[in-house]
């Protein structure tokens, strides 16, 4: 109970009545909460030290919801620990407001991800902790890890603060919870984010029957500003302080996402016999086949709010002249079914196949401004109406929903073991629906040999989707923006393929991919949305050749792009450079001091658009070519497992002539900020 005290006393001070009102109390709260969980994580491997059990951890994801494992390799190293954050784990090149907690695209066409069914999610796709991305555990001993990172700028602090802990409470059934706080003031006015993530999870993994389920929180809030003022005056270069450059707008968006997941199954087993010494033989349980359940239900919301409507930032006020409180939601519920015969069973044709049908149920709530006069036709855009009679307009807008269904029915074959060759096949398409139509064919091969003392991998994957447009890019109802849309399916056709031979000094890679849109969907620059007629073609080359010597190295990720049609802007080279020393002092200590750049050619990088959080292609100004370098330097303490680093970021600008750091047009990015933090590992 000491201990309890004398944290709460360091992180909420003496009288702690109040502290819910103190502006760091989420984090605080986060902290202590960590703290008591990593306080049971000691004893409980003091009961087993006496038993001398090895720590041995196994991860997995579950990344679609028919239930296929995907093993995870736990990331102990200490190297290039201040780039293992937030956006630069996302890409090597993207678009953000410049904080650490902004809507963002990535650059990199192919490094673009789409992990939720909602146009709103898109802009906070890689903050957001899906069901797929949870990872779950099976260990020997209790572990647990915890990590702080803070940039030290003046009333612009950032606060990062992550916690993980899983246990197994027996062989096969694991619990397990991660939570992680961000706080980013931002060093440009109305600016400011914060994102508070997390996930309860557990596994139980018996002989014939096994579950994974999880439930994952997401809350994501960020000021809006429109970017700074573009007028004659370069802000950059004067000597104004970044707090004092004017900004175009002052507003706030948020993006919320709850899930609750489960997947379970049961496998009908054949008992084969395993000699394990000539005297003895244990018992395998092969599986034959495997009956899969799978139910998620998760709710999106995305709110925008300005407490001034009219700031001259928007061409139109379509439900209320004095504030904007824009809502969009949208609650899907998805159960899958499956029937697997496995490639374990039959030695001599070693191939599984599945069966599956996936049924998804979608409520979506849009904004519709509340009256009983008949004479309003949001349809044929009656607005005047509207704009005359306010009082008529709830405070928040989502007041209408509409509810659709989907059925999916598919199958898939594959083959997952082999020495040599591994691959996998899968098709499936809506048979029932709002989404009637729209399919999808992807398969994949690879093979690993030996060549030399080194294993080459060689991989090819392919991809056919008709896709329905998002229920929101057809129809769509705010305070600024209004469509009512008829897109027709996007298709889009994908092949590509990898090639990597690591060797202990060098490690050389190269991935190329190809693809073909055909009505791709984008946002004008007026900010609707609009249907290309016709194709794109976008074509990239991403090539790494990484070097390793005893005390040095080097990290080379270069990406070349080409795209078809300027709907699809992006820069046509993008560049990753990264040379450290690295060495271990006293037998103790690991050492890495390095220098880091990120580079990409000049384009019309497209501008976010904060009402509707999509970013919409401009052709006024290009952005790009002007380096961002960084030095850094991490340790990682051996007998206590823990990680430290310090982190200097964009130290380029105080020698650049032309000091032009955008990363959209009007969005500069951060000036030069130092960053501490370390990383703290427990476990046997």
């Amino acid at each position: 109970m000491r201990l309890f005290k004398d944290i709460a006393h360091c992180f909420f001070g003496k009288n702690c009545e109040n502290v819910s009102n103190t502006p760091l109390f989420g984090v605080r709260l986060v902290v202590v909460i960590c703290a008591l969980l990593m306080n049971t994580t000691v004893p409980m491997a003091a009961q087993t030290s006496d038993k001398d059990v090895k720590t041995v951890i196994r991860a997995w994801r579950l990344p679609n919801d028919l239930g296929v494992a995907d093993t995870v390799v736990i990331d102990s190293s200490f190297l290039n620990l201040p780039m293992k954050e937030m956006p630069h784990t996302y890409s090597i090149a993207n678009s953000y407001n410049g904080n650490l907690v902004s809507p963002i695209e990535s650059k990199i066409y192919f490094d673009r991800q789409d992990k939720i069914d909602f146009l709103f999610a898109r802009a906070y796709m890689p903050y957001i902790l899906t069901p797929g991305d949870v990872r779950f555990y099976n260990t020997t001993t209790p572990y647990s890890t915890i990590a702080y990172k803070k940039g030290f700028t003046t009333y612009r602090e950032e606060n990062d603060l992550d916690f993980s802990f899983t246990a197994n409470l027996t062989p096969d059934f694991n619990l397990g919870l991660t939570l992680n706080y961000l706080n980013a003031v931002g060093h440009y006015n109305s600016q400011s984010g914060k994102r508070f993530n997390g996930s309860v999870f557990g596994s139980y993994d018996g002989t014939h029957y096994g579950c994974r389920g999880a439930v994952t929180f997401n809350t994501l809030s960020n000021f809006e500003n429109g970017g700074i003022v573009s007028d004659s005056v370069d802000y950059l270069s004067s000597s104004l302080k970044t707090e004092d450059i004017p900004v175009n707008l002052e507003a706030m968006s948020e993006y919320k996402y709850i899930s609750g997941f489960l997947n379970h199954h049961y496998s009908i087993c054949v008992e084969r016999e395993r000699r394990v010494t000539p005297d003895s033989v244990t018992i395998d349980y092969i599986p034959v086949t495997t009956f899969m359940h799978t139910f998620e239900v998760n709710q999106s919301t995305k709110r925008y709010v300005e407490q001034q409507a009219d700031q001259g930032f928007y061409a139109h006020r379509y439900f209320d002249r004095r504030d904007t409180r824009d809502t969009a939601n949208v609650l899907n519920i998805r159960n899958t079914l499956a029937v697997t015969f496995e490639e374990e069973f039959n030695k001599w044709l070693r191939f599984g196949a599945m069966v599956y049908a996936v049924n998804e149920c979608q409520r979506y709530a849009f904004s519709v401004p509340e009256t009983t006069d008949s004479t309003v036709n949001i349809i044929n855009n009656d607005y005047d109406f509207m704009l005359a009679n306010p009082l008529l307009l709830h405070s928040d807008s989502l007041t209408g929903h509409q509810w659709v269904n989907n059925t999916w029915v598919g199958g898939s074959i594959y083959k997952n073991t082999g020495k040599y060759i591994r691959y996998g096949f899968t098709g499936d398409v809506c048979v029932v629906g709002y989404k009637l139509g729209e399919f999808k064919v992807n398969g994949h091969i690879n093979t690993d040999f030996r060549v030399g003392k080194d294993t080459m991998r060689i991989s090819a994957n392919a991809y056919v989707k008709n896709e329905q447009p998002d229920y929101f890019l057809q129809h769509y109802r705010s305070n600024h923006y209004y469509w009512n849309n008829d897109f027709r399916k996007t298709y889009r056709f994908y092949v590509g393929g990898e090639w990597a031979y690591p060797t202990k000094y060098v490690q050389p890679s190269i991935n190329v991919g190809f693809e073909n849109l055909t009505h791709y969907i984008y946002f004008g620059e007026d900010g609707l949305p609009v249907q290309h007629e016709g194709n794109i073609q976008v074509l990239a080359v991403d090539a790494q050749l990484n070097f390793r010597t005893k005390r040095f190295g080097m990290d080379n990720n270069v990406v070349y792009q080409l795209s078809s049609d300027k709907a699809l802007p992006l820069p046509s080279v993008a560049l990753y450079h990264n040379i450290y020393y690295r060495d271990c002092w006293f037998k103790a200590l690991d050492v890495q001091i390095g220098v880091d750049m990120r580079y990409h050619t000049a384009y019309y990088a497209p501008l976010l658009n904060p009402a509707t959080g999509q970013f919409c292609i401009q052709h006024k100004e290009k952005v790009g070519n002007y380096p961002i370098l960084n030095v850094y330097a991490n340790f990682y303490v051996r007998s206590l497992r823990l990680k430290l680093f310090a982190h200097f970021t964009h130290f380029n600008q105080y020698f650049m002539k032309h000091k032009n750091y955008y990363s959209m047009s009007g969005y500069p990015l951060n000036p030069p900020v130092f960053r501490a933090g370390l990383a703290w590992h427990f476990y046997k």
